[in-house]
């Protein structure tokens, strides 16, 4: 099918739904996927009718119950020209966030139009989310990562594949925001991952973010079987729990997800780990991850490959939508040892209280409940800031890193609650000037400042796909700058505003170093994330 938009016109083909592995159902499911089956009719790629279960529908999707589905191992390609042979284009492939839990690939909420103007082709593609995609049992009854290793067969079928559309097989970038970006960096530390990119970009998120990991898989999968039938027997062995809940509905195990997330984690959940997230498996042969990420990182165990990374200006500030926001930072102040990572592994309670009385003194000298600013700090810091800077800072002492923050507030972010004190730009924001989400985001529609800015971000991240390199050559949309690699000992980032400009250092130096400072002194070694 054919698509334009914008008064440039430029016109695209997409196909849609097509089949990279089998539905995960019956015996498939929480296990490895499997090469979707060969077909020889023609195929209907016309449009989207099938979604991954949703365990909340955090992208407002209309009549999502009636896409939910199983069977939901998809991708979807884009090309702007018909496909042809003699100059294949460079390959992004979009993984979606949804704190694991959520997240579409579909057309209507994922449009690739404004791409289509930049001379690359795009793929998105659909992978298992919430239990299906993340149960583990620290043994293997269930190993987990199943949402992970979706995507890692994904990137094999467009290995194999996407020449036929015209894409270049050999100039692959991986792309994601929040969840997707954690999953970009755990496909840089898999080794089942080995030759199936050669770049990645990571949107504030990362594996060492503490809500990309989750330690307690395998109570939590016990916890969703008591929720389905409170007379589950907790003694039942593992192998017992994973075909008990083989054998559950999946739209009862869905919704038993949900209820068992909200009734449980509330506030806690992105600071201490997301419910259903990737976990360190057992060894075993098809093993996806198997040792601390902070290792991976810090010793070089990922690929070496170029990498773009970073964080909005203020990443916490969507938490100001939580009607509970107010009311929850009481709590923090009343006990301070709430504002402890659980992945500083700090068991003694007067050194939690300690270390929760110095990071609250980070950002405050008062009490959170009187400074919604120094709140909202708090959780960037902890929740995006210190583990993704972290990231690109070590990283780069093997790979080509370029680190960014996206600053600009425009209309086209969106709508949200400004506070006072607090940065402008909040999480995943910078997306809304690269895609498209139905007819909301006509870009013709909105101020010159931000049509300028969304040509500006996608031509910095086109650049990356196509040569590794942001700023390739100096050009005047780009105010004719070079964006720097980050070095080992001199952190420089990009900060995309109104203007463009180079700042040398680390973003958010004022808190930064006090955060790894703390690490050091207090935190358990060896760190899994930080």
């Amino acid at each position: 099918m054919e698509y334009s938009m914008r008064k440039t016109g430029v016109p695209f083909y997409a196909f849609q739904q097509i089949p990279y592995g089998k539905a995960p159902v019956g015996d498939l499911r929480f296990k490895e996927p499997q090469p979707a089956d060969s077909w020889n009719d023609v195929l209907d790629a016309t449009k989207n009718t099938k979604l991954c279960y949703q365990v909340a529908n955090g992208f407002g999707i209309p009549n999502v119950e009636d896409l939910e589905t199983e069977d939901c191992l998809f991708l979807n390609v884009y090309t702007p020209k018909k496909p042809v042979h003699e100059k294949n284009l460079p390959v992004i492939v979009w993984i979606y966030g949804g704190g694991f839990i959520c997240g579409t690939s579909n057309f209507e909420q994922a449009g690739p139009h404004y791409f289509m103007e930049n001379g690359v082709m795009f793929v998105t593609i659909s992978y298992r989310v919430g239990p299906f995609g993340f149960l583990a049992t620290d043994d293997l009854s269930s190993p987990g990562n199943y949402g992970l290793k979706d995507q890692n067969l994904a990137l094999k079928w467009i290995q194999n594949n996407i020449e036929y559309f015209g894409g270049d097989p050999n100039r692959v970038t991986i792309m994601g925001t929040s969840a997707g970006a954690a999953s970009v960096t755990y496909q840089f530390m898999s080794p089942k991952s080995k030759g199936l990119f050669w770049a990645g970009i990571a949107g504030s998120g990362s594996l060492l973010v503490p809500w990309a990991y989750q330690k307690d898989s395998k109570d939590i999968a016990y916890k969703l079987a008591k929720t389905i039938n409170p007379s589950f027997d907790p003694s039942s062995s593992t192998a017992q729990l994973v075909a008990y809940l083989r054998s559950v509905p999946a739209g009862v195990l869905n919704n038993a997800s949900s209820k068992a997330i909200w009734d449980t984690v509330g506030n806690e959940e992105i600071i201490q780990g997301f419910f259903y997230a990737p976990v360190i498996e057992p060894e075993h042969e098809n093993a996806f991850i198997t040792e601390r990420m902070y290792a991976a990182v810090e010793q070089g165990k990922m690929k070496q490959l170029p990498l773009l990374i970073g964080i909005e200006s203020e990443e916490a500030l969507a938490r100001t939508n939580d009607e509970n926001w107010s009311a929850s930072l009481p709590s923090y102040d009343s006990d301070v040892k709430l504002l402890v990572n659980h992945n500083m592994r700090i068991n003694d309670s007067k050194t939690l209280a300690e270390v929760g009385q110095k990071i609250r003194e980070i950002v405050t000298d008062g009490l959170l409940q009187n400074n919604h600013a120094a709140a909202i700090r708090y959780f960037s810091d902890t929740s995006f800031n210190r583990p993704i800077i972290r990231h690109g800072e070590l990283q780069s002492k093997f790979s080509d890193v370029y680190f960014y923050q996206f600053s600009y507030d425009g209309k086209l972010g969106g709508k949200k609650t400004y506070v006072e004190g607090a940065e402008k730009v909040q999480h995943s924001e910078d997306n809304n000037y690269f895609w498209t989400y139905g007819n909301w985001s006509v870009l013709d529609t909105y101020p010159p400042e931000d049509v300028l800015t969304s040509e500006r971000w996608r031509l910095l991240l086109t650049n990356f796909a196509k040569y590794r390199n942001p700023t390739p050559e100096k050009i005047e949309t780009l105010q004719n700058i070079i964006w720097p690699k980050v070095e080992p000992n001199n952190f420089v980032y990009l900060n995309l505003n109104n203007s463009l400009s180079i700042v040398q250092g680390h973003p958010k130096s004022s808190t930064y170093s006090k955060w790894v400072d703390l690490y050091e002194k207090y935190a358990q070694k060896p760190y899994i994330n930080f």
